[in-house]
């Protein structure tokens, strides 16, 4: 392979990581951490999970 082909690839890693780790990152925070499924309303944790703003 030559340079220009590694360097093609190297890009195309890059992107694809970013996609992924902007995927993880709005995962996470849409969940903010609930792991009850969001459904909170008998839980005594659900102060922790869904702070009041």
């Amino acid at each position: 392979m030559n340079l220009s082909t590694w360097i093609i690839a190297g890009l195309v890693a890059v992107v694809f990581m970013a996609i992924v780790g902007r995927g993880i990152y709005n995962k996470k925070k849409e969940s903010g951490g609930c792991s009850c499924g969001c459904s909170c309303g008998g839980c005594s944790m659900s102060s922790m999970c869904h702070k009041t703003e």
